[in-house]
C-alpha cells in the first residue's frame, strides 16, 4: 500500500495573488443566504454566510465590508464548515446587489494570518496584508525587468505621431517619445537620446500600456521592436509596467 502524501498547503502570497479579496470571517449560517439572485441549486453545505470580522485586502469599494455578512460559496476541495467557525476566507467576486455573494478561491486557518493583523496596527498600511501585496508587487516588477531588453532611468524630451495607416479602431496608433537616458540599468541602451514607441490608441488592448508625457522622467521597461516597425525606434512599450516611478530602481537593486 503507497502512502499519499497530503497536498502542500497554498502559500499566502499566491491566494493574495489570486483573489481580490479576503478577509477574516466567522460563519453564520451554512446552506442559506439572502441573496435572491443566487440560483437555488447553489444553496447547499457548500453555501456559507460569513460575518467579515476584518477585512485583509481589498479593492477600494469593499474595503468597508467589516461587521457586514456576505454569502460565501464554498470551494469544492475544500472542507465544509460549520456555525462558529473562523477562517480567512480568499475570494472572487460572483454576485453583487442586494448584498455581496463571492466565491471561495482558498481558505487559511485564522490564526495563520494573525501576524499581519497585529503588525497593521503597528504600522502605516490601511490594511493587514498591505504588505504582501507589495510584495507581490516588487516580485512582478523585477520578473519583468528580467524579460525586457533594456531598463533605463530616462527623461521624455519629444513626442511625435508617426501617422501610420490604420486599418481597424483596434489599430495602437503609433507615436513614437525621444527619451534622454541618463542611466542604463541593464540592456544594449546607451545613455543619451534613443527613441521608444507606444501605443496611444485608447481602445482596450492598448489603454493600460503607459503613454509618456513631455518632462516625464521614470524607470522604463523598453522591449526590442521587430519588424516593419524597427525602421521606426529601436524600442517600444508594451506593458501596463513598462513605466515605473525612478526610486522603484532601488527595488530591482534590491532582487539581485
Amino acid at each position: 500500500m503507497t502512502d499519499t502524501a497530503p497536498a502542500a498547503a497554498p502559500r499566502l502570497t499566491d491566494l493574495v495573488r489570486s483573489a481580490p479579496l479576503s478577509f477574516l470571517g466567522t460563519v453564520t449560517r451554512v446552506g442559506g443566504t439572502s441573496l435572491a439572485a443566487l440560483p437555488a441549486e447553489a444553496r447547499n453545505e457548500r453555501t456559507a454566510v460569513v460575518r467579515v470580522d476584518q477585512v485583509l485586502h481589498a479593492p477600494a469599494a469593499f474595503r468597508q465590508l467589516g461587521g457586514s455578512e456576505v454569502t460565501v460559496q464554498l470551494a469544492t476541495d475544500a472542507e465544509l464548515l460549520k456555525v462558529g467557525d473562523t477562517a480567512a476566507f480568499f475570494t472572487r467576486g460572483m454576485v453583487y446587489g442586494d448584498g455581496l455573494g463571492v466565491a471561495e478561491v482558498g481558505r487559511l486557518p485564522a490564526d495563520a494570518v494573525r501576524q499581519h493583523v497585529s503588525l497593521a496596527a503597528t504600522t502605516a498600511d490601511e490594511l493587514p496584508f498591505s504588505s504582501v501585496q507589495r510584495e507581490i508587487r516588487d516580485q512582478d516588477l523585477a520578473a519583468h525587468a528580467a524579460e525586457a531588453d533594456a531598463v533605463v532611468v530616462a527623461t521624455v524630451v519629444g513626442l511625435e505621431d508617426l501617422g501610420l495607416a490604420e486599418y481597424s479602431e483596434h489599430d495602437p496608433h503609433w507615436w513614437r517619445a525621444t527619451l534622454d537616458v541618463s542611466l542604463v540599468e541593464s540592456g544594449g541602451a546607451a545613455p543619451g537620446p534613443t527613441t521608444v514607441l507606444y501605443p496611444a490608441s485608447g481602445d482596450i488592448r492598448w489603454r493600460a500600456v503607459p503613454k509618456p508625457t513631455p518632462g516625464q522622467l521614470g524607470l522604463w521597461l523598453l522591449h526590442a521592436t521587430g519588424g516593419e516597425l524597427a525602421a521606426r525606434a529601436p524600442y517600444r512599450l508594451l506593458h501596463p509596467e513598462d513605466y515605473q516611478p525612478a526610486q522603484r530602481l532601488a527595488v530591482l537593486r534590491e532582487r539581485r
